[in-house]
């Protein structure tokens, strides 16, 4: 058997597993970008229902309100390689 040369034992040289116990455990959960989006979301939702005019502008209003940031993207992406 071979021996760690950190460890000084004979179990297997498990690197992700030596690291995960060193490293101090920290509790909840990490910041996560939810309530961004979420105030992203209720701000485009308000944009798109007051700038509507017509009954289909108010059914696409939810779908814009959702799928704005894909949009933007997609639009941003072609505009630059044109």
């Amino acid at each position: 058997m071979d021996v760690d040369a950190v460890t000084g034992t004979d179990e297997p040289q498990d690197r992700m597993a030596r690291w995960k116990a060193r490293r101090p455990r920290q509790g909840g959960t990490q910041p996560r970008g939810d309530a961004v989006y979420g105030l992203g979301l209720i701000g485009a939702a308000a944009y798109f229902f007051g700038s509507a005019e017509t009954g289909r502008d108010y059914v696409l209003a939810a779908p814009k309100a959702v799928f704005w940031p894909a949009l933007l993207v997609y639009k941003l992406l072609r505009f630059l390689s044109a």
